[in-house]
């Protein structure tokens, strides 16, 4: 395993870290209608355990879940797995604060500690930016409970430039995390100057575009159609045909150098040296365990201008500020 960043604490952040999203979802008993169950359509407890196990064994430290994933299944069944790991594993989790008051965002935060099963979390991330509250009293409170230890690292979660500036007015930000992909490299044109600039460390997220470029035919494909990803800004009328094109030149180049998809992807994105890690999904061993090994695979310099290439007309996808199409513009 590649690891590009050290904690603190002397842990080492695997630079592919497993998004823990679909946990929980196939558990939980809430209306159908809610993305926090059924996004992905479901995946059982006992593969979503055995998925962590197999990341364990693969040297994944880095594992990153939020407080509405699975309604927060999520969290605790990847709580209850890493726990006989604590001091070994990077627990990322996510919150959406309800309210300005202080002691409601650290209530929400020590929710999440107890459903995983932990003292702390190593990364704390804000998850979206939302009218529910001010970015700054939110950073306050991160801040306390930095100093509290609740948590040791604080970050933001699909904001934009001027929201950060409004978090740094009153906090730190350690960690930004933000979609990146073959397909959606547009927030290299402002979060990612920014986040260098400031020296913050940039976590990748949808690196596969969930799945989408790993798929042989995703206009006929069940499981996206059946799932929340059919709502992405790359399935759009408007984007199918870019992101088909940009999906039928990755398979050229596999085809032509007999790398793998994720070896080509994952050799792209570490050919970024500002890239902190990545994020991606897995619902069956054989998938965890191929995205593990593409780390260990050396491209070129001719492939990796090739991806570049194709990178580029992912540019003509159009941009709604995150790969869900989210309103950001809240403030």
């Amino acid at each position: 395993m590649f690891y590009r960043k050290e904690l603190t604490s002397g842990k080492k952040l695997s630079f592919i870290g497993l998004g823990c999203w679909r946990f929980g979802e196939q558990e939980n008993t809430c209306p159908s209608n809610n993305p926090g169950r059924n996004y992905w359509n479901g995946q059982k407890r006992a593969d979503s355990l055995k998925i962590i196990d197999f990341a364990l064994n693969a040297g994944i430290t880095h594992f990153d879940t939020a407080q509405g994933y699975g309604l927060g299944l999520s969290e605790q069944f990847t709580g209850h797995r890493l726990r006989r790991h604590r001091e070994k594993v990077i627990i990322a989790t996510k919150i959406i604060p309800s309210s300005n008051k202080s002691p409601d965002i650290l209530k929400k935060i020590e929710l999440s500690l107890k459903r995983l099963n932990t003292a702390y979390a190593d990364i704390l991330y804000l998850h979206w930016p939302d009218r529910k509250y001010e970015i700054e009293f939110a950073a306050e409170a991160l801040e306390k409970a930095r100093n509290t230890g609740l948590i040791r690292y604080t970050g933001v979660s699909n904001f934009s430039v001027e929201q950060m500036d409004k978090f740094s007015g009153a906090g730190h930000i350690d960690f930004c995390q933000t979609g990146y992909s073959l397909l959606w490299t547009h927030r290299e044109k402002d979060v990612v100057p920014y986040c260098i600039s400031k020296k913050i460390n940039i976590i990748g997220y949808s690196f596969y575009s969930q799945g989408l470029l790993l798929k042989d035919n995703i206009t006929a494909d069940t499981g996206i159609l059946n799932s929340g990803r059919k709502n992405l800004v790359f399935l759009k009328k408007e984007n199918i045909d870019i992101t088909l094109e940009i999906i039928r030149q990755l398979d050229a180049v596999s085809k032509s150098t007999g790398f793998t998809k994720p070896d080509l992807l994952t050799g792209w994105g570490s050919s970024k040296t500002w890239l902190t890690g990545i994020l991606t999904g897995a619902s069956s061993k054989k998938q965890l365990l191929e995205t593990a090994g593409s780390v260990n695979k050396q491209l070129s310099s001719d492939i990796i201008q090739k991806l570049d290439s194709i990178a580029l007309i992912g540019l003509n996808i159009t941009d709604t500020g995150n790969i869900f199409s989210h309103n950001q513009a809240v403030y």
